[in-house]
């Protein structure tokens, strides 16, 4: 303090400041609950220069793809059945690195931007249990859409498809390797008969492989639109369109409704104890998980969301679930529980998803053959999100394809087959909350309350001083003063 300054002086200033750290605490309390509001909304809000739109324009988390193949390993005992059940060892996982990217992106007036994905996979030797020159025999799918979409044709169309069977088809694969199986592909002659088949029909590729065409596709996934969080944070990343609509058209009702995120980002929710929805363009369908547990990923609290039977019911235990069936109201639902039939998504093929290994199905369907071991550890679809700022902390999305092998009156090789439900293959994408993400999180949850520390701590402050500061004057006053007038 001044030492030319009057004592008058010097007590004004002490208390002046004391007064100023009191106010400023006061003012700083009052308004930082709005400022960190602000401050967190230009962070989650999806805008250039967001860090919200820096995590999401390219994942930032690493991200898995693991896949598990099935080996039928006693396919020529299969016109045995049911005295020898068809027997699947599970082969993997074979796992690959997948990076998504958004692009071509148009940003519209009414809070929503429009972009396509573009997803890219690169094997992980260290990874896997298994090369990708490993051999696998299952079912031919070629052939089994030729017969299941001929099933209700006339007897010439049956009789010339069946020629084409006998000459280029048959029941199975045989020994065809994971790398043909996935994203390389093979051609096959009965593939030109499938793309012929139906007119309405219009298969987007020359090869097959259950992930042909998909490395690097900007289109494959489709074009989506989401709320940009601008109008809400709660509507932050929920999709308002696909492929330019609201409704797929591949299902009844609600069930075509475009729902959900694309689950690398979610809205801020202000209660945990809810439902969240992922759009999932593989399946052209919602996935609604259920709440299930609080958990903590890298000291980072969130709850944790839970595929249920109900993701896969059909109306038999959930009546709102009856609209995912396409069939004739009098044959809903069509499959039993557990099972999803897909086919309006795959180009009408009878492929059906489940959970793996049949988890949480009827049991009418691993009892019909052996190697399936559904396990909850292991099998279980669930994402953990961090709720105050929508940040998904964990991911386990995990689905089967399965095909439906039945008997089909004008084939041959079908006429005489049991009816099952055949595992061809299953995956896992799986991602988890880096560290530096999570220091990115815990100061976004900090952020309201760092104001109110800094007010109280100001305010505390300028309290304790403006005490000291009036301890000491009235002491300095009353050592001034006369005994003799303190008796008085």
């Amino acid at each position: 303090m001044c030492s030319s300054c009057t004592d008058f002086q010097k007590k004004t200033v002490s208390f002046g400041c004391s007064a100023f750290l009191v106010l400023f605490a006061i003012v700083l309390g009052s308004l930082w609950p709005t400022l960190s509001s602000n401050l967190l909304r230009e962070k989650l809000v999806i805008k250039n220069g967001s860090v919200n739109y820096q995590n999401w324009i390219k994942t930032p988390i690493p991200m898995y793809l693991e896949i598990y193949m099935f080996n039928w390993t006693n396919p020529a005992d299969l016109h045995r059945y049911p005295e020898v059940k068809p027997n699947f060892q599970e082969m993997g996982p074979y796992v690959f690195q997948e990076v998504h990217e958004r692009v071509n992106l148009i940003w519209n007036n009414n809070h929503t931007v429009t972009f396509n994905q573009r997803r890219t996979w690169h094997f992980v030797q260290e990874r896997s249990n298994g090369m990708l020159n490993d051999t696998v025999t299952n079912l031919n799918v070629i052939s089994l859409n030729v017969a299941y979409l001929l099933r209700n044709a006339d007897a010439i169309k049956k009789f010339a498809a069946n020629i084409l069977i006998d000459l280029d088809g048959s029941l199975l694969w045989h020994k065809k390797t994971v790398q043909e199986l996935l994203f390389d592909g093979f051609s096959d002659t009965l593939l030109e008969v499938l793309k012929t088949l139906n007119d309405t029909v219009r298969i987007p590729f020359d090869k097959f492989g259950w992930f042909v065409n998909r490395n690097l596709s900007e289109t494959y996934d489709g074009s989506f639109t989401m709320n940009t969080g601008e109008d809400s944070l709660e509507n932050t990343g929920l999709l308002t369109l696909w492929n330019g609509a609201s409704h797929t058209g591949m299902y009844k009702g609600s069930c075509g409704d475009v729902r959900g995120t694309t689950g690398e980002l979610w809205p801020v929710m202000h209660s945990n104890k809810t439902n969240v929805t992922i759009f999932a363009s593989d399946v052209c369908r919602s996935l609604t998980l259920q709440y299930g547990e609080e958990v903590i990923i890298n000291d980072v609290e969130g709850a944790k969301y839970v595929g249920d039977e109900r993701v896969f019911d059909n109306g038999l235990k959930y009546a709102e679930a009856a609209c995912w069936c396409n069939s004739k109201p009098e044959q809903c639902p069509d499959v039993k529980p557990g099972v999803f039939n897909a086919s309006a998504c795959k180009f009408d093929s009878p492929t059906f998803i489940s959970y793996p290994h049949f988890y949480l199905a009827d049991a009418s369907y691993r009892e019909a053959i052996d190697g399936m071991k559904p396990n909850r550890s292991k099998h279980e679809f669930y994402i953990a999100i961090e709720p105050h700022t929508g940040i998904p902390l964990d991911v386990r999305a995990q689905l089967q394809i399965n095909m439906l092998l039945q008997p089909v009156r004008g084939f041959k090789l079908y006429e005489k087959v049991p009816e099952l439900m055949v595992p061809m293959l299953w995956f896992t994408q799986r991602a988890t909350l880096t560290t530096e993400l999570a220091n990115q999180a815990k100061m976004a949850l900090m952020l309201p309350k760092l104001g109110i520390y800094v007010a109280i701590f100001f305010g505390t402050t300028g309290i304790l001083l403006g005490g000291i500061f009036a301890y000491l004057a009235i002491r300095k006053w009353s050592d001034q003063v006369p005994y003799e007038e303190l008796l008085r």
